[in-house]
């Protein structure tokens, strides 16, 4: 038995329960703007695999994943607004899998 939750089949199962369950108060489009910033979470996840739990199943990988990927975004000066807005699609992905949203730590220059 494989510890790793699929990756391919969270985001498409993601997918098609945004579609019933649209992000409610935002665009027309933010459905899209959601699916887009998990499927590149989940590429990144793919390419940087998470050595000791499965960061799709377990809270605290969920979290040391998320917040390596705040640091790769980083790296790119994405400003802290629109890496804001990422980790709030991340978020619902996670209550969407059953682990509620992310908790990382504030950081300074998010302010």
């Amino acid at each position: 038995m494989s510890l790793r939750t699929s990756i391919p089949a969270s985001l498409s199962a993601f997918a098609s329960w945004l579609v019933e369950h649209p992000v409610v108060g935002d665009q027309t489009y933010s459905g899209q703007s959601v699916r887009y910033q998990v499927a590149r979470y989940c590429e990144y996840l793919h390419s940087n695999p998470w050595p000791f739990a499965d960061p799709l199943g377990d809270e605290a990988a969920r979290d040391g994943a998320v917040r390596a990927y705040r640091h790769y975004l980083d790296t790119f000066d994405a400003p802290a607004a629109t890496i804001g807005k990422v980790l709030l699609s991340l978020d619902r992905f996670y209550v969407f899998l059953g682990l509620g949203p992310v908790r990382l730590p504030a950081r300074a220059s998010d302010a």
